[in-house]
């Protein structure tokens, strides 16, 4: 970023110290100096955003959006407009500063309260991007960012929920995430090209139907797993080529010269960065010994070769089934192959231990399969279910048979009056992963409600909401009783127990 100045370029030395005391040498500096200090800082978020790209998920949109904000800011670079001589310093440390704190809390105390839905909220990424936006405005000046604003807000987008909510509404899978991409793509381009509305207008035009039929032609040719690259190829693409042509057109008919700038580089607006530069080199230590909440990819699931998966789960003996329902809206969270299990069962013969009156209890049994695992961590539970106003209690490991962990919770959902235990657990078959969870509700009456699977990424945006304001305590139970931890367990066993069994029979073992 640099101010409007009398382009005129210091001379070019013959050697490469000489090099970097001219304009290009200055700029380039500064900005390896930010790109280095932002991946010292957030490098823990890189690693992490990295993980999670290899196991395709949404997230690859990431880097995809940052070529497209380079993009745009190449283009409001080379369209620089005359500014005012005026200038203070001591605003751009003020500026920078307040969005640095504002950076470093939503990384120190905002982060950790997502734990559970870190991979989903990545509220590390907004905090990168707040240091990015304070350590620019430290190094060029408020002025010469204010003139990106529009880049900035694009960039804003690295953020993942907005995304996310966007794509998962209107159907999840790569396609529809291309299509998201290849709208922000027509969005970068006007911003790049944009010298005129009229100008940007037809930019923008050219990126969507570019990247339109990118899409359908990728739709038709890319198999499997290859089909992640319709979030990349045709934006990338779109903004490349409508990018260029309006480039070229403008370079013919002003019949200019075609060195990118069409002149010498202009000096910083900020001559010299100074002290501050300390505080951006104190800062990206302090940051860089931030844990994320969770490690990506490291969940306990243990292997049972040969447990068929994709089907309702078997029912020990001393329970038998009412109901079972499929839900397919799930392959929005966790892929086309991905099936979700409702079975309600009931047990066989009542118990004193479980009822007063001996009456046979009911138990939701809920399974989820995906041949992608880490979906399961960057979409949890709680995405399934409307647990909105409901509060949770930290879970605790039980013991469980074949090497499988097993954790209980209770949930407390203060307007029906209700409370329910809750066993869950993951395991899977060298193949597919599936997490099963277990509902029992303290109601023991036949017409007991139990909380039922529903699409509910919107309604959890509330959630998220409160936990930004209100703090974790707002949403969790922090006197836990779990009445039904006995049943389930039994059922846990019996249900493990079932699909041990009909594994070996698979297996021949």
């Amino acid at each position: 970023m640099t101010a409007t100045a009398p382009p005129t370029e210091a001379p070019q030395g013959s050697t490469p110290v000489a090099w970097l005391r001219t304009n290009s040498g200055v700029l380039t500096l500064r900005w390896l100096a930010l790109v280095a200090l932002t991946t010292i800082a957030f490098w823990r978020t890189i690693i992490a955003v990295v993980d999670e790209m290899r196991s395709v998920t949404i997230i690859i949109y990431v880097p995809v959006l940052i070529g497209l904000a380079i993009i745009a800011a190449i283009g409001t670079s080379w369209r620089r407009a005359p500014e005012p001589p005026i200038y203070d310093r001591q605003t751009d440390v003020i500026v920078g500063l307040i969005v640095m704190v504002v950076a470093v809390a939503v990384q120190v105390m905002v982060n950790p309260r997502y734990g559970q839905a870190y991979l989903t909220t990545h509220m590390d990424l907004l905090a990168l991007w707040l240091f990015f936006l304070a350590a620019s405005i430290m190094m060029f000046g408020l002025r010469p960012v204010s003139r990106y604003r529009w880049v900035w807000l694009l960039a804003l987008l690295i953020w993942p929920v907005p995304v996310r909510v966007v794509i998962l509404t209107f159907g999840g899978g790569p396609v529809v995430a291309g299509a998201v991409m290849v709208l922000l793509a027509g969005v970068a381009t006007q911003i790049a090209v944009g010298r005129s509305g009229r100008r940007g207008a037809i930019g923008a035009g050219v990126a969507l139907i570019v990247g339109m039929i990118l899409l359908v032609i990728g739709d038709a040719l890319l198999p499997g797993t290859r089909r992640a690259w319709l979030v990349v190829i045709p934006a990338v693409g779109s903004t490349l080529v409508a990018s260029i042509t309006m480039y070229v057109d403008y370079r013919v008919r002003h019949r200019l010269g075609w060195t990118p700038l069409g002149r010498g580089v202009h000096p910083p607006t900020l001559a010299r960065v100074g002290r501050p530069a300390f505080v951006l080199i104190a800062t990206s230590v302090l940051l860089a010994f931030v844990p994320v909440p969770v490690k990506v990819g490291v969940w306990p699931s243990q292997t049972i070769p040969g447990m068929p998966l994709g089907q309702p789960l078997a029912i020990p003996s001393n329970w038998r089934q009412e109901s079972v329902q499929r839900y397919p809206w799930v392959t929005r969270l966790y892929g086309s192959a991905s099936v979700m299990y409702r079975q309600m069962v009931i047990q066989a013969h009542g118990s004193p231990e479980f009822d007063k009156q001996s009456r046979p209890r009911r138990v939701a049994v809920d399974s989820v399969d995906t041949a992608r695992p880490l979906s399961m961590q960057v979409y949890p539970y709680i995405f399934r279910y409307d647990l909105v106003g409901d509060r949770a209690s930290k879970s605790q490991e039980i013991p469980m048979p074949h090497g499988v962990r097993a954790w209980t919770w209770s949930i407390v959902d203060d307007a029906r009056y209700l409370s329910y235990t809750v066993i869950s657990w993951w395991w899977n078959n060298g193949s597919k992963a599936q997490q099963v969870i277990l509902w029992a509700v303290d109601n023991h009456e036949d017409d007991a409600y139990f909380i039922t699977p529903q699409f509910t990424i919107g309604q959890n945006l509330n959630t998220m909401f409160t936990v930004l304001l209100r703090g974790n305590a707002s949403i969790e139970d922090s006197t836990p009783t779990f009445k039904d931890r006995g049943l389930l367990q039994s059922l846990a066993w019996g249900i493990v127990d079932a699909q041990v069994d009909l594994a070996r029979q698979e297996t021949g073992a």
